[in-house]
C-alpha cells in the first residue's frame, strides 16, 4: 500500500493526516470520568459508611477543611492514575501494529499484504478489544480496591460489595461511551485511510455490531443500568436503616439528593450515548443520501464513504458497486453513441427492439458521393479520411436538424431514416427538408474546399417512403441495428438514378403522396430499376 494524498472528490487522506493520539485521550478520559462518577455517587449515597466520613469532616471543621479535602482529592487522583495507566498500556499494545504501519506509510515505504490485512483487522476490532479489556478492568480493579478496603477495616463487607458492583455498572456505561467514541475516531481517519474502497465486510476475523444491537446496547446502558444502580442503592440503604437511627425527614432528604445526583449523571451519559449511537447510524446514511443526489444529477464519480461492516456498510458497498455499474453503462452508452445515433442506442440498450425485428413506417434516404473513386486515387489516404469525415459531419448535422437518424456510413455512402425507430408524423416532409439542407451544406463545404484549392464534391440523394423491418441483424456474438425491406432497396436504387438523370436529389412518388407541403419539383418519366419488377416514378427537387 502506497502513501495516499488527499483528493477532493474521493475524500482519500494521507497517512500524515492520521494521528493515534486521540485514541489514548479517549482511553484516559473514559477511565477518569468513570472514577469521578463512582466517587460522586458514593459520596451522595446515604449509607453508614458515607455518613461516618461526613462526621469525620465535621469533626475536622474545628481546625481546617483543607487537609481533609486535599487527602480525599489526592486519593481520587491516585485511583484515577492506578486505573488509567493500565488502560494506556493496553491501548498502546493494541495500536502497536497500526502505529508501525503508519510510520512506514509516512516514510513512503510499502506495507506487506499480510501486515496490511492484520492492521485492517485490528482497526475494525479495536473498539471491541478495548471495551472488552476496559470492562474487565472495571470488574476486577473495583473489586480489588474495595476488598482491600474491607481487609483494612476501612468499610464493612456489605458496603464494599455494593460499591464494587456499582463501580462495575458505571464502568459498563463508560465503556459503551468509549466504544462509540473510538469507533467514531477510527471512522474519521483510520478507516478511510486503510479502506479507501470500503469493502469492510469482506475482511476475515473482523467483528461487527449490527444496528439492532446498537439500539439494544443504548437501551441497556442508558436506561436499564441506571435503574439497577438506583434499586441496589435503595435496597442497601434500607438494609442499614434501623429504627430510630435517622429521622424520617433526614432519610427522605438524603434519598432525594442521591436520586437527583444519579439522575443528573445518567441523563448526561444517556444523552451522550444517544448522540453517539445516532451519529453512528445517521452519518453513513446521510452520506449515502448525498451521494444518491449526486448520482441523480449525473455525477458517476461520486462514491459512498463506507466506514462500517454492519448493514449500512453492506448497503454502502452495494451502492458503490451499483454506481460503478452505472458509470460503466454510461461510458458504454456514450461510446456506443459515437457509432450509432442516440435514439438507436437507447432503443438497443433498453431492449425494446425485438430479436425478430418489427415493421415500422418511415422514410429512407441514401446519399452517395459521385466521382469519388478518382478523388481517392489522386489523394493520400490521410486527406481522403479527413475529407470524408468533414463531409459526413456536415451531412449528419443536416439530417439530425430534421429529426433524421443516420443508420450507417458505408464507404462514401450515408444511409438514414426518418420516423424509425422513434416514430413521428410528417417524416416524409422531414426527409425532403433534410435533403434540401444537405444541398445547402454541400454548397458551403465546396466553397471552403475551393478556397483551399481542393476538389469540390458532388453527391446524389434518393428518398423513398414505406414499410421497413427494423431490428438487430448480424451474428449471435455481434449484432447491428439495421433496416430491411423493399423500401430500403428502392431508396438505394433511386439514389443511383441521380447519376443517370443528372441531378442531386430524387424523391419517390410514395414520398410525394405523404408530403403536407409540396416543394418545387419536376416529375420524371417512369423508370425501371434493377431488382424491382415495376416501373417507378420519381421527382427531381429543384
Amino acid at each position: 500500500m502506497k502513501k495516499r494524498g488527499r483528493t477532493g472528490e474521493s475524500g482519500e487522506i494521507s497517512a500524515s493526516e492520521v494521528s493515534l493520539t486521540g485514541l489514548y485521550i479517549i482511553s484516559v478520559k473514559a477511565m477518569a470520568i468513570g472514577v469521578a462518577i463512582v466517587f460522586v455517587l458514593n459520596l451522595a449515597t446515604p449509607t453508614d459508611f458515607i455518613l461516618e466520613r461526613f462526621a469525620d469532616l465535621k469533626a475536622a471543621a474545628g481546625s481546617s477543611y483543607a487537609p481533609v479535602v486535599a487527602r480525599r482529592l489526592l486519593g481520587l487522583f491516585l485511583i484515577i492514575l492506578v486505573i488509567a495507566v493500565p488502560s494506556l498500556f493496553i491501548m498502546h499494545g493494541l495500536l502497536r501494529p497500526v502505529s508501525h504501519c503508519l510510520t512506514r506509510m509516512k516514510n513512503g515505504l510499502e506495507v506487506e499484504g499480510h501486515t496490511l490485512e492484520k492492521v485492517r483487522r485490528r482497526i475494525i476490532n479495536l473498539p471491541f478489544f478495548f471495551v472488552g479489556i476496559h470492562v474487565c478492568i472495571w470488574v476486577l480493579l473495583p473489586a480489588l480496591i474495595f476488598f482491600v478496603s474491607y481487609l483494612l477495616r476501612f468499610m464493612d463487607m456489605r458496603t464494599a460489595v455494593v460499591f464494587s458492583i456499582r463501580a462495575s455498572m458505571v464502568g459498563f456505561i463508560t465503556s459503551s461511551v468509549a466504544f462509540y467514541r473510538i469507533e467514531d475516531y477510527c471512522r474519521k481517519g483510520l478507516i478511510p485511510l486503510f479502506f479507501p474502497e470500503g469493502l469492510l465486510t469482506g475482511l476475515k476475523g473482523a467483528q461487527h455490531l449490527a444496528i439492532g444491537r446498537r439500539i439494544r446496547l443504548f437501551y441497556g446502558m442508558g436506561i436499564v443500568l441506571p435503574l439497577v444502580v438506583l434499586l441496589v442503592t435503595l435496597i442497601t440503604v434500607q438494609w442499614e436503616l434501623t429504627p430510630g437511627s435517622m429521622p424520617a425527614r433526614e432519610y427522605g432528604d438524603r434519598i432525594i439528593v442521591f436520586t437527583v445526583v444519579l439522575c443528573a449523571i445518567f441523563l448526561v451519559s444517556a444523552g451522550i450515548l444517544n448522540r453517539l449511537v445516532t451519529r453512528s447510524i445517521l452519518a453513513p446514511l446521510e452520506n449515502i443520501l448525498q451521494v444518491n443526489t449526486r448520482i441523480r444529477q449525473g455525477d458517476y464519480h461520486a462514491r459512498i464513504k463506507v466506514v462500517s461492516n454492519d448493514e449500512i456498510g453492506v448497503l454502502g458497498d452495494s451502492g458503490n458497486a451499483m454506481i460503478r455499474g452505472l458509470a460503466e453503462r454510461e461510458t458504454l452508452r456514450s461510446a456506443f453513441g459515437r457509432y450509432v445515433t442516440p435514439e438507436i442506442r437507447d432503443e438497443i440498450l433498453s431492449g425494446r427492439i425485438p430479436l425478430e425485428g418489427e415493421r415500422r413506417e418511415g422514410t429512407m434516404m441514401f446519399a452517395d458521393l459521385q466521382n469519388f473513386t478518382p478523388f481517392v486515387e489522386n489523394n493520400p489516404p490521410e486527406e481522403v479520411m479527413r475529407s470524408m469525415r468533414t463531409y459526413f459531419t456536415r451531412m449528419q448535422q443536416a439530417i439530425r436538424l430534421h429529426r433524421g437518424l443516420v443508420i450507417q456510413f458505408v464507404g462514401d455512402e450515408i444511409e438514414a431514416v426518418f420516423g424509425v425507430p422513434v416514430y413521428f408524423e410528417n417524416h416524409a416532409d422531414s426527409a425532403v427538408r433534410a435533403a434540401l439542407e444537405m444541398r445547402k451544406a454541400l454548397e458551403i463545404l465546396n466553397r471552403e474546399r475551393t478556397a483551399e484549392g481542393k476538389t469540390a464534391f458532388a453527391h446524389g440523394i434518393g428518398v423513398h417512403s414505406g414499410s421497413v423491418l427494423a431490428g438487430n441483424s448480424g451474428s449471435e456474438e455481434q449484432s447491428a441495428y439495421c433496416l430491411i425491406g423493399n423500401t430500403v432497396n428502392v431508396a438505394a436504387r433511386i439514389q443511383g438514378l441521380t447519376r443517370e438523370i443528372g441531378c442531386d436529389i430524387l424523391i419517390s412518388e410514395e414520398t410525394v403522396k405523404q408530403l403536407s407541403a409540396s416543394p418545387k419539383m419536376g416529375q420524371e418519366p417512369p423508370r425501371r430499376v434493377k431488382g424491382y419488377s415495376k416501373s417507378i416514378t420519381v421527382y427531381r427537387l429543384l
